[in-house]
């Protein structure tokens, strides 16, 4: 498994469009972290001015974070394509052209299907992690405007690791039952609608006893806001339970 992980790896650092999407990501978080510490700085400064305070790192860094989040958006259109990479090798000639050493003793080396759908789990996970370890040197910042605790740093990322995982295979799941733009399209509205919908007091949705643990963005808002202090465990402990539930099922669908 940790040749098809290592495989997927090197196509993703060769690929010209994941290097490209991942530095777009970057500069764009960096720039919405700058402007909202510059727009939240000038908002202290109006509200001190009539005896009111703001925590200008706390908000900007609320902000970033849940920007963070939404760069996982990205992540179920990589698992469709982490799927149909497989599917558009056309021999296995081709396949250790492109892969080299690991991707010829994985077409001689014959894999259970937990291991290739674990492998390629993985592999876009660590890509998307990898994206976001990118920020870690912004939160230097902090030192100067000031930020959140290291607690409600931690809890994010525990939410943003499990609703990677979740999101990614939901991607791989719809794309082995689907077509790709299908897959995509499919993927995204079911996670949309988990995120979103519960954030909304939708008719009948706002019936729902407990429906904001679905969503993964309230749960995030309830770790920054310091509100509802147990959201985001219910959330984590949700994901978790569908993520095994789901992985069983799809290695029956792996081909």
């Amino acid at each position: 498994m940790c040749a098809l992980i290592l495989k997927d790896l090197r196509s993703y650092t060769h690929s010209r469009k994941y290097r490209i999407i991942q530095f777009i990501i970057l500069a764009v978080l960096t720039l919405l972290l700058f402007g909202a510490t510059v727009e939240f700085y000038v908002q202290g400064i109006n509200k001190q001015q009539v005896g009111k305070a703001i925590g200008v790192g706390k908000q900007a860094y609320t902000f970033f974070i849940i920007c963070l989040f939404m760069s996982l958006f990205l992540v179920p259109t990589h698992a469709v394509e982490a799927v149909y990479m497989e599917r558009s090798a056309p021999s296995i000639k081709d396949h250790q052209n492109r892969r080299g050493a690991n991707g010829a003793m994985l077409a001689l080396t014959p894999l259970p299907n937990w291991k290739i759908l674990g492998g390629k789990l993985a592999a876009v996970v660590i890509w998307a992690l990898w994206g976001i370890g990118l920020t870690v040197p912004l939160f230097a910042l902090s030192s100067y405007i000031g930020g959140l605790a290291a607690s409600q740093l931690i809890k994010s990322g525990m939410v943003i690791l499990v609703s990677c995982i979740f999101f990614t295979l939901i991607g791989i799941g719809f794309a082995l039952w689907h077509s790709g733009p299908r897959a995509k399209g499919i993927s995204y509205g079911l996670i949309l609608a988990i995120t979103f919908l519960p954030l909304f007091p939708i008719t009948p949705f706002n019936a729902i006893p407990m429906f904001d643990i679905l969503s993964p963005l309230c749960a995030l808002l309830s770790i920054l806001q310091s509100d509802a202090p147990y959201l985001w465990i219910w959330n984590v402990c949700l994901f978790c339970g569908l993520c095994f539930a789901i992985f069983p099922a799809l290695c029956r669908r792996v081909p």
